[in-house]
């Protein structure tokens, strides 16, 4: 009988020194996944929108007719961002002359505003380059100890990249 009453509570002890910490990792994992989804689309969908310009990029090609503009590809890279708000990634497209130097003016704006650009991409350049930004919102910044502390958890930002030849 003596063994009951020493174990008495220990159960709410053991779940609560354990079951806490494995919460916590449990959220974290969680997290990092979605982190993890976030970067890959965002790398898929700037390639596939660097594809669609180095298909219909040439200025004798496809675009002499159709006038191809920064909207076109901001608009396959808003089909393929999924799960990403287009106002919270910033693009930029820029370019490119055949000796890797910039080739005009470069475009920065949100993917929202992108798609309603009508700036001509890439304007008769033989290469490009398109660049996003994505500022990715964990839920890990809730449990840090904040501005105060010695651990400063911050909100990454991805980055995503593409340098093609204009094809056709």
């Amino acid at each position: 009988m003596r063994r009951r009453k020493q174990q008495a509570g220990s159960a709410l002890v053991e779940f609560t020194m354990t079951g806490i910490p494995l919460i916590f990792i449990w959220i974290s994992i969680v997290q990092m996944s979605l982190g993890m989804w976030n970067y890959h689309t965002l790398q898929y969908a700037i390639k596939q929108a660097g594809a669609y310009v180095a298909v219909h990029g040439s200025s004798s090609g496809y675009c002499k007719s159709n006038n191809c503009r920064v909207e076109d590809a901001a608009t396959v890279m808003a089909q393929y961002a999924i799960g990403m708000p287009a106002s919270a990634i910033t693009m930029t497209f820029t370019p490119v002359a055949s000796d890797h130097s910039t080739a005009g003016t470069a475009t920065t704006c949100a993917l929202s505003a992108c798609e309603t650009n009508a700036t001509a991409f890439p304007n008769g350049s033989p290469e490009f380059k398109i660049q996003a930004e994505y500022q990715f919102k964990n839920a890990l910044g809730m449990v840090g100890p904040g501005k105060s502390g010695a651990i400063k958890f911050q909100n990454p930002w991805f980055p995503a990249y593409t340098h093609q030849i204009v094809m056709y």
